[in-house]
């Protein structure tokens, strides 16, 4: 089968086995290293990617729903100057994140920005909570989603 899709902003066009998890597509043939694959079911979110503008877990996730959507991963994202707000706004919390969750907590605080300039606290834990790691604390990682809300609202609006 073959799946045409945009991947981090340019068009990708891939021949798959019906049945081949998306996790698996963008790892082994893609070759997308920033996707991890640590718990094969939704626990951990270390294989979260974005599916237009929502995080998703790929590894519960169909490579052929991956046709004719906008997908981003970490490496698409680390190119780009909203980045640098996520990155900011951690480095302000003191959020040090570790390989296995960093790539999916900037995903997630990406689309959360992407759907709000102003995240409420509930907004953005629930957000945070669909990443499971103890490499820093919960409180630290809420503040580093919001003060990169914050960096973003300055960087759009000049505030």
């Amino acid at each position: 089968m073959i799946i045409s899709f945009l991947l981090n902003g340019e068009e990708a066009e891939v021949d798959t086995a019906s049945n081949r998890r998306a996790v698996d597509l963008l790892r082994e043939q893609l070759q997308i290293r920033s996707i991890r694959m640590n718990c094969d079911g939704r626990l951990c979110g270390s294989c979260i990617i974005l599916l237009d503008d929502r995080p998703v877990h790929s590894c519960m996730l169909p490579a052929f729903e991956l046709r004719f959507r906008d997908v981003w991963t970490m490496e698409g994202l680390a190119g780009t100057v909203g980045f640098d707000d996520i990155l900011g706004g951690f480095k302000e919390a003191r959020v040090q994140l570790c390989s296995t969750c960093a790539a999916s907590r900037a995903l997630v605080t990406e689309a959360l920005l992407r759907s709000t300039t102003r995240p409420g606290a509930e907004q953005t834990r629930e957000a945070a909570d669909s990443v499971r790691c103890d490499c820093s604390s919960t409180q630290r990682i809420l503040d580093g989603m919001l003060r990169a809300a914050r960096l973003r609202e300055k960087r759009i609006h000049g505030l």
